[in-house]
């Protein structure tokens, strides 16, 4: 199975298999499953627990998350999504990357003026990692974990979510619309999974980001493209914050 199609189950195919497969997915699904609720804890404790050290705390998380991309993406033999890329892949990242910081911060400044505690949680979250070097905050918070959370979230969840919605969606939609429609649906757990951070601006950031990346891999099909966007993005938004 790939985030483009499905394979569908023949039902001329050795029943034994077809059980088989059905476990399968529903092993990965529980892995799923607890990985998002797990995960949701962790995140959910570094942003608002201030006596823990936000750093450490972040970047354990982004190990963790990481860890767990590995932990539930599908098995060898089904290699789609890769972490393969290409010079005109690594390009499109970059555009990508680019494009989606300077479309934010345009789309922050409109938001904060409606909404004032776009600016307010914004400003909670950087005064917090104002206490690491640049260099640090860099490192750990644009390479590191940056690039460990979309082994989850783009290598595992996008694509696995993908899998169990796209048999539900109507034949007559086509693939362009089905495709989009599966980014959103991926989009949407990824910014649920970040209500957990009660932060405002976390959670629109997630709805855009997700958005962003889950285009990305639909039309790369390269989790190392999705990497390289959100690493650099992380990094400008570290740099130039929007406020």
């Amino acid at each position: 199975m790939s985030i483009e199609r499905s394979q569908q189950l023949d039902p001329r195919a050795d029943p034994e298999l077809d059980r088989q497969v059905v476990r399968k997915l529903d092993r990965q699904g529980v892995r799923l499953a607890v990985a998002f609720v797990g995960l949701s804890v962790i995140w959910g404790l570094a942003f608002n627990l201030t006596g823990l050290p936000f750093f450490p705390v972040v970047v354990a998380g982004g190990v963790v998350t990481g860890l767990t991309g590995f932990w539930v993406r599908r098995a060898n033999d089904e290699p789609e999504p890769s972490f393969a890329l290409t010079w005109p892949v690594a390009g499109l990242a970059v555009v990508v990357a680019l494009v989606h910081f300077a479309v934010g911060h345009l789309l922050f400044g409109l938001a904060s003026r409606v909404l004032p505690a776009f600016t307010e949680t914004a400003l909670e979250v950087y005064q917090r990692t104002g206490t690491l070097p640049v260099w640090g905050q860099l490192l750990l918070g644009g390479v590191l974990t940056a690039g460990l959370e979309e082994v989850f979230w783009r290598g595992a969840f996008t694509t696995m979510v993908a899998d169990r919605v796209r048999p539900h969606l109507p034949d007559g939609l086509g693939r362009k619309r089905q495709g989009f429609a599966l980014v959103v649906v991926s989009t949407a757990g990824y910014a649920l999974f970040h209500v957990a951070t009660l932060k405002l601006a976390l959670i629109a950031a997630a709805a855009l980001g997700g958005l962003v990346w889950g285009s990305l891999l639909l039309v790369t099909r390269s989790v190392g493209a999705t990497i390289i966007a959100h690493v650099l993005w992380t990094c400008l938004m570290i740099l130039f914050p929007p406020t």
